[in-house]
């Protein structure tokens, strides 16, 4: 028990600096701050499959330290040069050859995806709100304004800028969606790792995500634009652009639960 505490140590103390800027990373930066979400999640779903991850541990293997070795070396070069995000998912082949080396590969298969959905949390970097996250902008801004021309509202857009002769909105970076794509594309990732269903539905269901997220928030933008056009540019930035997230965030996890009940994936059954 000694060596394997001590091993379990080292690599808790290796890999702290990795989540110290992911802390980091979830504090400073809105769209990101489900991350804190990420570890707790993961330890549930250990907690969830305790039993048998109990009756799964054997001995470990030998030949797996090669996987560590690698991953330790990406690590600690990502981590030197200040590439985070590769540092942070450098964290999973860490861990899983860690697992691997001290209970055995079916106490890896067990915890593989709570491993690997802390990759998801550790490899996010702000650098995603400059390509994803305007790209999303653009896309917004266009659907936004086929809407309401199509609802004869009068609405000229101009690159990222919806106007008329009344108003002008911008969709800036936090109107992009991007802080629901990255939450919903995590929970769903949950979602089809617990969920009962054949790997083409899941796969489906995150495949999914990134459309259903658009259209909301095209939904979104449009709605705050209707609120403008009726009662001003001061009520639609007001309460209603606030509140608007939420209603951005429900319409897309009821459009993923949609789509998970057309492609046959089934709720999870806990057995506690």
């Amino acid at each position: 028990m000694l060596p394997r505490a001590v091993c379990i140590a080292a690599v808790c103390l290796v890999c702290w600096p990795a989540f110290a800027h992911g802390i980091g990373v979830w504090s400073t930066t809105e769209e990101f701050g489900f991350g804190f979400l990420v570890p707790p999640v993961s330890a549930f779903l250990v907690w969830l499959r305790r039993a048998e991850l109990r009756q799964s541990i054997r001995g470990g293997s030998d030949a797996v330290l090669i996987v560590v070795a690698c991953a330790l070396v990406i690590y600690t070069l990502a981590h030197r040069v200040q590439i985070n995000a590769v540092a942070g998912l450098a964290v999973v082949p860490l861990l899983l050859g860690c697992v691997i080396y001290l209970w055995g590969w079916r106490a890896a298969r067990i915890l593989g995806f709570p491993i690997g959905f802390l990759g998801f949390g550790l490899g996010l970097f702000r650098g995603l709100l400059d390509t994803v996250g305007f790209a999303m902008q653009g896309l917004t801004a266009l659907g936004a304004g086929l809407v309401t021309q199509m609802a004869g509202l009068g609405i000229a857009r101009e690159g990222l800028v919806l106007s008329t002769n009344d108003f002008s909105f911008v969709v800036a970076e936090p109107c992009s969606g991007m802080s629901s794509l990255v939450s919903l594309l995590a929970l769903a990732a949950v979602w089809t790792h617990l969920s009962q269903g054949k790997l083409p539905a899941r796969i489906a269901i995150l495949a999914s995500v990134l459309p259903i997220v658009l259209l909301a928030n095209t939904i979104r933008v449009s709605l705050v634009l209707l609120i403008a056009s009726i009662g001003g540019q001061e009520a639609a930035l007001g309460f209603f652009h606030s509140a608007s997230s939420l209603v951005l965030f429900g319409l897309a996890l009821a459009g993923l639960l949609f789509i998970s009940r057309v492609v046959g994936c089934k709720a999870p059954r806990f057995a506690i």
